[in-house]
């Protein structure tokens, strides 16, 4: 599964039936995400990711509009003149997604942008502003009553154009680039909708 995709989920909006309103759910996601080469586990609690607020339809496969939430990660490297220093940084969604789960189990997400940003350093450094982003991120996978799988195997952090104190250019190797990839799983009942027939079409062709 590639990063381009034609998504059945890129236009829809989530559609409920009334009687039986859903209550939003913060629903705790865990898998693996790889930034600028370096493979880890998704925080698991107390400082675990989430995907909320939001709510599951069965009836029709929507999962109506949330975001990710990612608690803060590090990246420590040497600096020359101060030795290492230790980047603290935020992953934040910048928009909200929805996704489509078809009768056959395929899921789609739409896009997801995230924003990286620099929230301090070790030792302090003047290095505030200093922004990365849109970060595009296309899910696509499979559901079940276990929960959502989804993927993006690889996409961009673009060099950050903030000055970030002089430093930018010490920032950017550490940070920036195409060696990133995240496989998100969103932990909850996405029983696929009974209308087996519908499908979710990845790459025009691929399951």
């Amino acid at each position: 599964m590639h990063k381009s995709m034609l998504v059945a989920a890129a236009s829809v909006a989530a559609v409920f039936t009334f009687a039986t309103p859903a209550r939003a759910t913060n629903f705790p996601v865990s898998g693996t995400i790889t930034v600028n080469g370096n493979a880890s586990n998704l925080p698991s609690p107390p400082d675990d990711v989430k995907f909320g607020d939001s709510t599951y339809d069965p009836a029709t496969g929507t999962l109506s509009a949330g975001k990710f939430t990612f608690p803060p990660s590090s990246v420590t490297f040497p600096v020359s003149g101060l030795g290492n220093v230790t980047v603290n940084y935020q992953l934040t969604q910048t928009n909200t997604s929805t996704a489509l789960v078809a009768g056959d189990g395929t899921a789609a997400m739409t896009q997801v942008v995230m924003q990286l940003e620099v929230v301090s350093t070790l030792p302090p450094l003047p290095v505030m502003p200093c922004r990365f982003g849109p970060i595009n991120l296309d899910l696509a996978g499979s559901a079940s009553s276990a929960g959502l799988d989804l993927e993006d195997r690889s996409f961009t952090v673009p060099p950050t154009t903030d000055f970030c104190g002089g430093f930018a250019s010490q920032i950017n190797p550490q940070l920036a680039g195409n060696d990133n990839g995240i496989a998100p799983h969103l932990d909850g009942d996405f029983t696929p909708p009974a209308n087996a027939g519908d499908k979710i079409f990845i790459n025009g062709f691929d399951p």
